[in-house]
C-alpha cells in the first residue's frame, strides 16, 4: 500500500496538475457575470484567508506526529508541518539529490521561513519537532566520545612533536630532525580531525556558517525560534551583508574563500537548510530589503504565514501519544543514520515528468497573468516541488523512482508555498504593481470617486509611482482585472481628439477598506 495519501482533484484524475492553480488564474480570466465589472478579488490576500496546510500530503507517520504537536501546543498545524518539511532538509541534505530535467539535479535542502504573531507559540512547536534532532547529536556524541577524545589526543601529541621539532631546528640543523618532522606532519595530516556530530546551529555569523559547514562535511542547519537570526544574515555587524554562504549552500554551489593571514575555506557541495520565526513586523523589514531581494535571497525561501485567530487555546491541552512521539522519534533517526557518503539520486517515472511538464505551464501562466513580480520566485518553485518530493519520497520508506502519486503530494505542498509566498510578496511591498494599485485605490477612496477620467486619475496620482502616464496602464489593467475599476473607452469615430475614458469603479471597493 502507499504510504503516501493521494490529495489530487478526483474531478480531474488525468491531469490534476491542470487543477493546481485554477482557481487563482479563474479569478482573473472569469468574464463579468453581471454589469461592467469582473468578480472583485482583493489585491491583498488576508492570512485568514490562505489555504491550511495539506498536512495528508506527508508521510502518515510525519502526519500523525505533526497534527498531535499542533493539537498540544493549540497551534494551527501549519506551524508543525511546515517546521517538519524543515527537519527532513536537516536529515536528509547532502544525502539525496532529486534529477527533474536531464543531468539537472536538486539537492534536498529547505529554508522554511514560519512568519506567525507573537504569543503564537512558535518556540514550543519548533521545540517539540526538533527535540528528535538534539537526542541523536547527543547519543551519537555519547556513543563516539571515547574515538573522538582519542583522535584530539593524538593530534595534540603530533603537534607538541612537531613543534618541538621546529625548535631544535631552528637552533640547530639537522638532516634526521628534518625527516622526523616531515614524517610526523604527514602522520598529522593523515589523521583526521573529528569533531562532535552537530547538525544545526541557532545563530551565526556568516563567516562562522561557513566554518560550521566545513567542520560538518559539508552540512549544516539554521533552526531559530527568533527572528533575530536575520540580523546576521542581513549584516548586524556589517554595512554590507554576506549572502554567499547562504545563496550557495541550499543550491550546492562550491564555497571558496581565500583570506589573508587565515587557511581558505573550501566546501564542495555544501547542504545549508533553515528553519526560522519571526513575528510579522520582522517579515516587512526584511521583504523591503533591497539587498536580499536584489541577490534572490527572498525567492528561496518557503514562507509559512499563520494568523494570530487561527486556534483556540485552553488552560490544558491532549499530550502527545507515546506511541505516536516514538514514531517519529525513529522516523528521524533513522533519516540521520542513512550514510552520507554515497548520495542517492531519485528520478520520476515517465508519468511523473508529464505531471511536472503541466505545472511548469501553469505556473508559467500564472505569474504571466497575474503576478509577474513573484517571476524570480516561481523560477525557483519547480526545483522547490522536486526538492518535497525527494524528501517525501525518501521519509516515506519509499523505493525506486518517485511515483506520480507522490509527485502530486508534492505539488499541493509547492501550491500552498506559492499562495503563501504572493501573501508575503504582495502584503509586504514586494510586489511592486500591487502597491502602486493599492495607492490608486487610496486615493479613490479618501475623495469617494466613482468615475472620473483617465488623465484625471494619473494627475491625481502622479508623483513617486508614476512619472509618466504609460507608468499606470499596468496599474489600470491589475485593477480591472480584479474587479475595482471598468474602463470604458468610446470607439474613436474618426472626428476630434480620441478619448482616453473614463474609469468608473466598482462600489464595492468604496465599501471594503
Amino acid at each position: 500500500m502507499n504510504p503516501i495519501i493521494r490529495t489530487n482533484n478526483p474531478n480531474n484524475p488525468e491531469n490534476p496538475a491542470s487543477d493546481v492553480f485554477d482557481d487563482e488564474i479563474d479569478a482573473v480570466d472569469t468574464p463579468p457575470e453581471s454589469g461592467p465589472f469582473q468578480p472583485f478579488v482583493p489585491l491583498k490576500p488576508r492570512v485568514d484567508d490562505l489555504p491550511a496546510f495539506p498536512v495528508d500530503a506527508l508521510p502518515p507517520r510525519l502526519s500523525r506526529y505533526v497534527k498531535a504537536v499542533a493539537e498540544h501546543t493549540q497551534t494551527p498545524v501549519d506551524m508543525a508541518a511546515g517546521v517538519a518539511l524543515g527537519v527532513l532538509a536537516t536529515c536528509l541534505q547532502g544525502k539525496v539529490r532529486v534529477e527533474g530535467n536531464i543531468d539537472h539535479y536538486e539537492q534536498t535542502s529547505l529554508y522554511v521561513f514560519l512568519v506567525a504573531p507573537p504569543g503564537s507559540r512558535k518556540s514550543a512547536v519548533i521545540h517539540a519537532m526538533t527535540s528528535a534532532i538534539e537526542d541523536y547529536e547527543q547519543d551519537y556524541n555519547e556513543k563516539h566520545a571515547p574515538q573522538l577524545r582519542k583522535n584530539r589526543l593524538d593530534r595534540e601529541a603530533y603537534q607538541r612533536q612537531i613543534n618541538r621539532l621546529t625548535k631544535q631546528l631552528d637552533s640547530k640543523y639537522d638532516s634526521m630532525t628534518e625527516l622526523e618532522l616531515q614524517h610526523t606532519q604527514d602522520n598529522l595530516n593523515d589523521l583526521p580531525d573529528l569533531h562532535p556530530l552537530q547538525l544545526f546551529t541557532d545563530d551565526c555569523t556568516s563567516e562562522m556558517m561557513i566554518k560550521l559547514l566545513k567542520d560538518n562535511k559539508g552540512r549544516m542547519a539554521l533552526i531559530s525560534a527568533e527572528g533575530g537570526a536575520f540580523d546576521n544574515i542581513t549584516g548586524r555587524y556589517t554595512k554590507k551583508p554576506n549572502l554567499d554562504v547562504w545563496l550557495k549552500g541550499i543550491c550546492g554551489d562550491t564555497i571558496r574563500v581565500d583570506r589573508l593571514n587565515r587557511d581558505p575555506d573550501y566546501i564542495r557541495k555544501p547542504a545549508l537548510s533553515m528553519i526560522i520565526s519571526a513575528q510579522p513586523n520582522v517579515l516587512g523589514d526584511i521583504m523591503q530589503n533591497g539587498m536580499l531581494d536584489g541577490r534572490g535571497f527572498l525567492a528561496r525561501l518557503f514562507y509559512v504565514n499563520v494568523s494570530s485567530h487561527a486556534s483556540s487555546q485552553s488552560f490544558q491541552s491532549a499530550p502527545i501519544p507515546a506511541e505516536v512521539k516514538k514514531d517519529y522519534h525513529d522516523l528521524i533517526f533513522s533519516l540521520l543514520d542513512i550514510p552520507d557518503d554515497e548520495m542517492i539520486t531519485l528520478h520520476l517515472k515517465p508519468d511523473a515528468v508529464d505531471l511536472m511538464n503541466d505545472l511548469v505551464h501553469d505556473v508559467d501562466k500564472f505569474i504571466t497573468k497575474s503576478h509577474r513580480d513573484m517571476r524570480e520566485w516561481g523560477s525557483k518553485f519547480i526545483g522547490l516541488v522536486l526538492r518535497i518530493a525527494g524528501l517525501l519520497h525518501v521519509s516515506a520508506g519509499l523505493e525506486g523512482d518517485i511515483s506520480r502519486d507522490l509527485i502530486h503530494c508534492a505539488i499541493d505542498i509547492g501550491r500552498y508555498a506559492f499562495l503563501h509566498a504572493i501573501y508575503a510578496y504582495s502584503v509586504l511591498g514586494a510586489d511592486e504593481t500591487v502597491e502602486k494599485a493599492m495607492h490608486v485605490v487610496s486615493k479613490i477612496r479618501k475623495e469617494s470617486i466613482t468615475a472620473i477620467g483617465r488623465s484625471d486619475l494619473y494627475q491625481r496620482c502622479r508623483g513617486r509611482f508614476f512619472r509618466d502616464v504609460k507608468d499606470m496602464e499596468p496599474v489600470l489593467e491589475l485593477l480591472e482585472r480584479h474587479g475595482y475599476i471598468w474602463v470604458d473607452v468610446p470607439p474613436y469615430l474618426g472626428v476630434g481628439r480620441p478619448s482616453v475614458g473614463t474609469v468608473y469603479v466598482n462600489p464595492r471597493v468604496l465599501e471594503d477598506e
